[in-house]
């Protein structure tokens, strides 16, 4: 079953206050996936619905939020994110440019900049920088077409559905 990750119930109370303060900013990302990338967001926002007990994703059309704090990343690919990943950094920074590889591409984010990119097919790392930076990285795992397809190997079960 999908589940809170363990992070998450140990700090409660700051993550909903975080899911509180940053709640309109989740949801005018999530309106502009739906306007700019509509057949991406109809694939991921299927996940969100479709989780046990009604629950919803804050961080819909993704399911995961992950928060950096004063973090420089070393180059990778998140092999087990489903299609795409978005970083938003905050903070009062300068530098940190997030670098994708096979694109040739480096990207100058500000504090409240966001970009969407194919995370599992892209190399991509941030540049240093000085000052205080977080960002927040919003994904969904590919486990989950596997929760959506079979319920985890549960969905026959005539006791579960």
């Amino acid at each position: 079953l999908p589940y809170p990750s363990s992070d998450m119930l140990k700090h409660q109370l700051l993550y909903d206050s975080l899911l509180v303060s940053f709640d309109e900013l989740f949801q005018w990302i999530e309106q502009m996936i739906k306007e700019c990338l509509p057949n991406e967001y109809e694939v991921l926002v299927k996940l969100c619905q479709d989780l046990p007990g009604g629950e919803t994703s804050p961080v819909s059309p993704f399911l995961s939020l992950v928060i950096n704090l004063n973090v420089c990343t070393i180059a990778h690919r998140d092999k087990y994110d489903k299609d795409l990943c978005l970083v938003l950094p905050l903070g009062e920074f300068s530098g940190g440019a997030l670098a994708m590889f096979e694109q040739g591409l480096v990207v100058e984010l500000r504090s409240g900049d966001f970009v969407i990119f194919r995370s599992p097919e892209t190399t991509h790392f941030n540049l240093r920088y000085k000052g205080r930076r977080a960002s927040f990285v919003c994904h969904t795992d590919k486990g989950f077409d596997m929760w959506k397809d079979e319920r985890n190997g549960w969905g026959t079960n005539i006791h579960f559905n």
